[in-house]
C-alpha cells in the first residue's frame, strides 16, 4: 500500500474500531474525540472510503461499529496505520486537494479526488465549498461540468503564489535546510524519503540550482533574511522555473502603477540577474517584463533591514508614517516606544517590504505563534490594527502581517538593557521580532544574561557552540547534536525555572573567567572609547555649530528658491550648487516631502559635492504650493535642509538620521521646527546629541 494519509480524527477512530472487537457505538466515540454525534457520523462516512482500499467494510450490530474482513488485510491496515509518519490532518488534505487542481489542466471527478486523497466523496465536496471561497479571493474559478469533472480557472501568477505558498507552509524549515550540504548540493535521499507530498510537487535538481543560486549572491543581502522568508523565496522560484519550462509564464500579473511606483530598482535588477543565470543553465526564453516584475515584488516583500536611512533613495513618506505609527501607539499605550530607535529600524523594514507582500499576496497561513502573542498582547494588538488601518488606508494587511508589527512592539516592550554574565544562543526560524521577544524575556527574568545571539537554522554550520553557554530553540532540531531547550518566545514560568536550575550549575565558573578576561582587556577598550567619543563629538560640534535659521529673498518659483539657497552654501558647503539644487528638485518631484498639518518641507539630498553634513532652515517670505506625505496639497513656508556627502560615514549617517527622526518623533517637535527660533531649536539640537553619546 502507498503511505497512508488520514486525519487525526480518523485515526483515533480506526485504532478504536480495531481495538475494540464487540463494536464501539457513537455516543463512547463522540466522548473519546469530544464532538458532536453528528461529527462523527461524517467522520464514518469518510472511513468507509479508508477501509475499502484495504477490502474491508463498517458494520452495525445492535448499537455498535466494527470493522469486518480478511484478517490479513486487518493487519496491513494496523502496520500501515501505525507506521503512518505523517498524518493527513483536515488543513493538509484541503491544501493537496488546491494544488491538485490548480495544476491539472484536464477535468478532474469527484471520486478520482477522493481515491487520490483517501476519503470520501462527501469530505471532498466540503473541501471543494471551503477551497472556493479561498479560491475567490484570487479570482480563481471553480467549474463544476457535468459528466466530465471539475476544473480550475486561474491566472498563472495566482496559481504560482496559492501553490508555491501552501508547500511553504507545509515544510519544516529546519528539515528543509538538512536537506543542503555545506556545498549547497541536496541529498537526493532524504528528499525522496521524506514521503513528503507537498515536497515531491518539486524538481529537486531545479532546486538545487535555486538554492545555491541565492544563498550565492553576493549583491543582495538575502543572509539577513529570515530562515521562513528565504524558504519561501527558493520554492516560489523553483515552482516558477518548472511553469516555465512548461511554457507556462506569467501575463498582464503586475499593474502599471505597481511596475513604476513601489518596486526598488534593485530588485528588478536583482530579478534580471537571477532569472539570466537560470536561463543560461535551463534554455529558457526571453523573458517578459511581467516575470521579472512578478519576481522583484517577491524580493522587494522580503524583510531585509535597510541600510543608508539617509540616502537618495530612502522612503521619507514611508519613515514619517512609521514614526506617526510609533508616536501614536506610545500616547495610546502610555508607553515611550518613541525613544527606541531599534523599534523604528525594525519596522521601517518590515512595514516596506509588508507592503510589497500585499501587492501579491500569498495565502495566509495559521501561525499559533503568532495567535499566543495575539493572546498575550490583546490591547496592543488592537492599537495597532487601528492605527494601521488609519495610517495605510489604501492598503488591506493580513492579520498575520499585523501581528508581526505587534511583535516588534512587544519586543521594545520586553527590551532590558541591564548588564548580564551569561552568553547564550537562540535559534528561531520565524524572523528577527520573535527571537527579540524571546530575547527581551529571557533578559528580564534571568539577570544572568549578558549576551545574546540570534542564529537562523541555515546558518548553524557556521557557529561554534563552545562559546555558548545556553542553548535555545523555538522549534524541534531533529539530529541536532548539541544539548539545547525547545521554549516558546514568551518564555512561561515553567521554562523560565529549567533555564534557572541549569544556569546555576555553571554560573560560578563562568563569572570567574569572564572576570578575568575582563580585567586582561580593560585598558585596550578605554583607549578605543575614547578615541571614539572624540571623534564623534568634534563631528558634532562642527554641525551644531554651522546650524541657522535664515529669511531668503522673494523668488517666483520654487526651483528658483532652490538654487539661490543653494548658491548662498557655494564654497563652504557645496562646490557645484546647481548640481546639488537639481537634485533636490528631483526629489521633490518623485516623491512627496511636505510635511502633513505644517509648512514643513523635508528636503535632503546626498552628493558628491557636498563637502560635509550641513543642516539649516529657511523661511519663505512666500509661501509655495506642493504635495504633502498624505498626497495632499500644502502651503510650505520653511524649507529644512539637509545635505550631506557621498559617501557618506557612518557617523554622518547617524546624525543626518538623528535629526530626520526628532523632526516627526512628536507633535512638540513638530511644532518646534516649524515655528522655532533659531536659538530655540539650537538648544533641542544640543540637547538631542548630548542625549546620544553619552
Amino acid at each position: 500500500m502507498n503511505d497512508l494519509y488520514i486525519s487525526n480524527r480518523e485515526k483515533v477512530i480506526l485504532e478504536l474500531l480495531l481495538n475494540q472487537k464487540n463494536g464501539i457505538t457513537i455516543n463512547y466515540l463522540a466522548s473519546q474525540l469530544d464532538v458532536s454525534t453528528r461529527t462523527v457520523y461524517r467522520e464514518l462516512s469518510s472511513i468507509e472510503s479508508t477501509l475499502a482500499q484495504y477490502q474491508l467494510k463498517l458494520y452495525k450490530k445492535n448499537e455498535g461499529y466494527f470493522i469486518k474482513g480478511n484478517k490479513g488485510f486487518i493487519e496491513e491496515l494496523k502496520s500501515e496505520l501505525y507506521s503512518a509518519s505523517d498524518e493527513l490532518t483536515t488543513q493538509k488534505r484541503q491544501s493537496l486537494l488546491m494544488i491538485t487542481l490548480l495544476l491539472e489542466e484536464e477535468e478532474l471527478k469527484t471520486e478520482s479526488l477522493a481515491y487520490d486523497l483517501k476519503v470520501s466523496t462527501g469530505t471532498v465536496q466540503q473541501d471543494l465549498q471551503i477551497i472556493e471561497d479561498i479560491f475567490k479571493e484570487y479570482d480563481i474559478k471553480i467549474v463544476k461540468r457535468k459528466a466530465r469533472g471539475i476544473k480550475v480557472i486561474s491566472s498563472e501568477a495566482s496559481l504560482r503564489l496559492i501553490v508555491s505558498g501552501l508547500i511553504a507552509s507545509e515544510l519544516n524549515e529546519y528539515n528543509f535546510f538538512k536537506l543542503f550540504d555545506e556545498q549547497a548540493i541536496i541529498s537526493k535521499d532524504a528528499f525522496h524519503e521524506s514521503r513528503n507530498p507537498f515536497l515531491e510537487v518539486l524538481d529537486p535538481d531545479i532546486m538545487e540550482t535555486v538554492y545555491r543560486l541565492v544563498r550565492q549572491f553576493g549583491e543582495f543581502q538575502f543572509e539577513d533574511v529570515n530562515d521562513t522568508q528565504l524558504q519561501s523565496l527558493i520554492l516560489f522560484l523553483t515552482f516558477s522555473v518548472m511553469r516555465i519550462k512548461q511554457n507556462h509564464t506569467v501575463k498582464q500579473a503586475i499593474h502599471e502603477h505597481q511596475i513604476n511606483d513601489k518596486v526598488r530598482e534593485r530588485s528588478v535588477g536583482i530579478s534580471k540577474e537571477i532569472f539570466n543565470d537560470l536561463s543560461e543553465r535551463y534554455g529558457l526564453k526571453t523573458l517578459s517584463q511581467e516575470e521579472i516584475v512578478f519576481l522583484a515584488l517577491q524580493i522587494d516583500g522580503l524583510n531585509v533591514p535597510l541600510r543608508d536611512e539617509f540616502s537618495d533613495d530612502y522612503d521619507l513618506q514611508l519613515s514619517f508614517k512609521v514614526r506617526e505609527l510609533i508616536r501614536l501607539v506610545s500616547e495610546d499605550m502610555y508607553m515611550p516606544f518613541y525613544q527606541d530607535e531599534t523599534l523604528f529600524r525594525d519596522l521601517f523594514a518590515h512595514i516596506s517590504a509588508a507592503i510589497q507582500r500585499n501587492k501579491a499576496p500569498m495565502p495566509e497561513v495559521n501561525n499559533p505563534l503568532l495567535e499566543k502573542i495575539h493572546e498575550e498582547y490583546t490591547e496592543l494588538s488592537s492599537v495597532i490594527q487601528n492605527r494601521m488601518a488609519g495610517l495605510f488606508p489604501e492598503f488591506e494587511f493580513q492579520f498575520n502581517e499585523l501581528l508581526y508589527v505587534v511583535v516588534h512592539f512587544a519586543s521594545a516592550y520586553e527590551r532590558n538593557s541591564s548588564a548580564q554574565l551569561l552568553n547564550v544562543l537562540i535559534i528561531c526560524s520565524s524572523g528577527m521580532g520573535t527571537a527579540k521577544i524571546l530575547e527581551s524575556r529571557l533578559r528580564k527574568n534571568v539577570p544572568e544574561v549578558t549576551t545574546v545571539d540570534v542564529s537562523r537554522i541555515s546558518q548553524l554550520h557556521q557557529l561554534n557552540f563552545e562559546q555558548y553557554d545556553l542553548i535555545l530553540s523555538t522549534i524541534f532540531l531533529q539530529g541536532f547534536e548539541k544539548d539545547y531547550k525547545v521554549v516558546t518566545p514568551l518564555l512561561m514560568e515553567d521554562e523560565l525555572k529549567s533555564i534557572r536550575k541549569y544556569i546555576e550549575q555553571v554560573l560560578r565558573e563562568k563569572i570567574k573567567k569572564l572576570r578575568q578576561a575582563d580585567n586582561s582587556l580593560k585598558v585596550g577598550v578605554e583607549h578605543q572609547t575614547f578615541q571614539d567619543f572624540f571623534s564623534k563629538i568634534t563631528k558634532v560640534n562642527q554641525l551644531l555649530e554651522s546650524f541657522s535659521v535664515q529669511k531668503i529673498g522673494n523668488y517666483d518659483t520654487l526651483r528658483l528658491t532652490l538654487q539661490q539657497i543653494c548658491l548662498n552654501l557655494s564654497g563652504s558647503v557645496l562646490t557645484d550648487p546647481l548640481a546639488v539644487s537639481e537634485k533636490l528638485e528631483k526629489r521633490m518631484v518623485t516623491a512627496p516631502i511636505g510635511i502633513p498639518n505644517t509648512g514643513l518641507g523635508l528636503f535632503h539630498c546626498v552628493h558628491s559635492s557636498i563637502k560635509e553634513a550641513h543642516f539649516s532652515i529657511v523661511d519663505l517670505p512666500e509661501s509655495f504650493e506642493m504635495m504633502n506625505m498624505e498626497r495632499k496639497i500644502m502651503k510650505l513656508d520653511r524649507i529644512l535642509l539637509l545635505l550631506a556627502p557621498d559617501p557618506m560615514d557612518e557617523l554622518t549617517q547617524d546624525m543626518m538620521g538623528t535629526i530626520s527622526a526628532s523632526i516627526v518623533e512628536s507633535d512638540a517637535n513638530l511644532n518646534l521646527f516649524n515655528k522655532g527660533s533659531e536659538k530655540q531649536i539650537q538648544q533641542h539640537l544640543n540637547q538631542l546629541f548630548l542625549e546620544k553619546i553619552k
